[in-house]
């Protein structure tokens, strides 16, 4: 009998824990789902107004300047300064807009759409909700936070 009340209590516990995870979940959130590939995931910076608030939350002082964009790719550029680094944002519609927009954009960041390009500098291409991020530099710092705020890069150097 007290293997049984124990085998009970054990699968008790058991179905108490089933669904749980280490992750907490908030009921106030400002994240938003997209699709990528076949998984949904949960993205916190949608666009660059969330950029660059997410760079002043991380004790960046950014200057922002809208931009005319020149057809390196599609979007609506801002250019962003943070210390002695230019990122440009292009920001679009929706994600799937931002999808097709970096779709152009090969692995390594030399062709977009065909043409090739041959940087100053090493390049890094992040996208995530409606922006891509284009980051031309170096600054470990800069390469970490960006990564912080939107993943790992899609294309360009690595």
């Amino acid at each position: 009998m007290k293997k049984l009340i124990i085998l009970v209590v054990a699968l008790g516990i058991c179905i108490l824990f089933i669904g749980c995870d280490k992750k907490s979940v908030s009921k106030i959130s400002n994240e938003k789902t997209v699709l990528k590939g076949s998984n949904t995931v949960s993205v916190k910076v949608q666009n660059t107004k969330d950029f660059i608030k997410s760079l002043e939350n991380s004790g960046f002082k950014p200057k922002t300047t809208k931009q005319v964009n020149e057809g390196l790719i599609s979007g609506d550029l801002t250019i962003v300064n943070i210390n002695e680094d230019t990122i440009g944002v292009y920001e679009y519609k929706n994600n799937e807009e931002m999808e097709k927009g970096a779709k152009p954009i090969s692995s390594n960041g030399s062709m977009i759409g065909g043409a090739i390009y041959e940087w100053i500098s090493k390049v890094h291409f992040y996208k995530n909700g409606n922006i891509i991020v284009l980051y031309m530099g170096i600054n470990i710092e800069t390469i970490k936070e960006i990564e912080k705020l939107l993943g790992k890069q899609f294309a360009g150097d690595l």
